[in-house]
């Protein structure tokens, strides 16, 4: 059997190494209108922000900010997934299961439900005299 200290010693090194590793990997990701590009670190630090010209003199330029952030994420995103099977391994835990890929789509619109219109109650002007707030005789509400 092997001292505690020295298993700790251990994962120390290879937390040390992996995180080398980390540091040393380069995802790069497109935004989706392909106006920016980025690359970060296996550890998700940005490096590098390229935008392309035709952003800066396009009609939608108030929408350059919402791709690089869709490129940041999507570089990160890459570098999250390829450090997490290293993770597992250095703590010792099975590899995340590969789910599939989902691609977004518009929500269903259901349709309202139908319900039976609620009756009106309707007053009958005919038997309300206008000049005083009363009933005439013979029937109405008042």
């Amino acid at each position: 059997m092997t001292a505690p200290g020295r298993d700790v010693r251990l994962m120390q090194q290879q937390a040390g190494e992996l995180d080398a590793r980390l540091a040393a990997a380069r995802h790069a990701a497109r935004s989706g209108d392909r106006l920016v590009t980025v690359v970060v670190t296996g550890q998700g630090k940005l490096l590098d922000l390229r935008i392309e010209d035709r952003a800066l003199h396009g009609a939608h330029v108030q929408k350059l900010g919402l791709s690089i952030v869709e490129a940041v994420r999507a570089a990160r995103a890459a570098a999250s997934a390829s450090a997490l099977p290293q993770l597992n391994a250095l703590f010792g835990k099975p590899p995340p299961p590969i789910l599939p890929v989902v691609l977004p789509h518009p929500p269903a619109v259901a349709e309202p439900a139908r319900r039976e219109p609620e009756p009106v109650d309707e007053e009958n002007f005919e038997e309300l005299d206008f000049l005083t707030d009363e009933p005439e005789p013979g029937g109405g509400r008042w």
